[in-house]
């Protein structure tokens, strides 16, 4: 199993063609991949339209999650991050 950086699911996500999204696209689907909590927060508080958003909470939390604070307050703060970034905060 791998655990798998937020800078990676960033770079990702963002479309960024570095020897390590090459890497990652390679294994999405192939090796069990896994997201720490923390991670999977600090990568969805990232996406500003909710469509973007909900795609990548499907994709990021289908592979394991590893509990650091756990999965529901990881999402929870994510959505918050974006709130208050959306209100200008």
């Amino acid at each position: 199993m791998i655990l798998v950086d937020s800078s990676v699911w960033i770079d990702y996500f963002r479309g960024t063609e570095t020897p390590q999204c090459e890497r990652l696209d390679a294994l999405l689907g192939t090796e069990p991949l896994a997201i720490g909590d923390l991670i999977l927060a600090e990568v969805l508080q990232g996406f500003t339209s909710d469509k973007d958003f909900n795609q990548a909470k499907k994709l990021l939390t289908s592979l394991v999650v590893i509990d650091l604070g756990g999965q529901d307050i990881a999402i929870q703060a994510a959505k918050n991050y974006r709130s208050l970034r959306a209100l200008g905060m």
